[in-house]
């Protein structure tokens, strides 16, 4: 039997390291995005900073509607769609150099692709919120030039559920892998991973539920009252980020146990 010692081949342990702090990188950033948007666009918008003419000119004095936005993808086209699109290139940057562990052969879920097919997918699920913003009826603060047509919109709506979902399963089946197939799941953080994942799908199918509702009732208003697919998307990327720095917490404290034999048999 032959396995990867971390000990003697420092090269390879300073990898690991590297994508253990990758995992905390988006798990932080996923976090942090939601109320970053909401407190910057609050205080650019509070301050006047817009108004003088020292750092910006308008053709028109700009008229902030509201801090905080229908969705987080709404921030596109406040006065911090730069830190939207950045944070999730960001994301999909650090998604794309992470690779993680390899599909098992055997055992719970061993269907599932590996991290770094399924990381792959989800950063350009990312890059494709950004590429194809949402669409929305008429913003009257909208600090762009356009806004997007329903076309570029159903685009950008598919690409973020399948952005999620994708991260829901590596929480949920990814994240929970071991070298021993038969321990799936059993592993005291494991837990966490399957709530986190729940969360996230459970999220989506109440966003779904509303939508639909809402659609064929127009009379319905208070989802958009109450900001609801913002709050709801922000628990999504709490529950994102609190898988993906659990994990990168954990590997990194039994890296020499749990060194990329995670859901892996070892062959002779």
């Amino acid at each position: 039997m032959t396995s990867p010692n971390t000990h003697t081949n420092p090269g390879n342990q300073n990898r690991v390291i590297s994508y253990h702090k990758i995992r905390r990188a988006v798990g932080l950033i996923g976090m942090l995005l939601p109320f970053s948007l909401w407190l910057l666009n609050t205080i650019i918008n509070e301050s006047g900073i817009l108004y003088n003419t020292f750092w910006i000119t308008f053709t028109k004095t700009y008229q902030p509607n509201g801090n905080l936005k229908d969705s987080i993808s709404h921030f596109y086209y406040a006065t911090v769609g730069e830190l939207f699109t950045g944070a999730l290139c960001a994301v999909a940057l650090f998604l794309f150099c992470y690779r993680g562990y390899s599909k098992p052969t055997s055992g719970k879920y061993h269907y599932v692709p590996g991290d770094n097919f399924m990381c792959n997918f989800a950063a350009i699920m990312a890059l494709l919120v950004v590429i194809f913003p949402t669409s929305s009826e008429p913003i009257s603060d909208n600090f762009r030039a356009f806004v997007s047509s329903k076309n570029t919109g159903y685009i950008h709506y598919v690409a973020a559920v399948l952005f999620f979902l994708t991260l829901a399963i590596i929480s949920f089946v990814n994240f929970r892998r071991t070298k021993d197939p038969k321990k799936f799941g059993k592993m005291q953080s494991h837990p966490i991973y399957k709530t986190c994942a729940l969360i996230m799908v459970a999220c989506m199918v109440l966003l779904l539920v509303i939508f639909v509702i809402s659609s064929k009732d127009k009379s319905i208003t208070w989802p958009d009252d109450y900001n609801v697919t913002y709050w709801l998307e922000t628990v999504m990327l709490l529950a994102f980020g609190v898988s993906w720095v659990v994990k990168g917490e954990i590997d990194q404290q039994v890296m020499d146990k749990n060194y990329f034999g995670n859901g892996i048999e070892e062959k002779a």
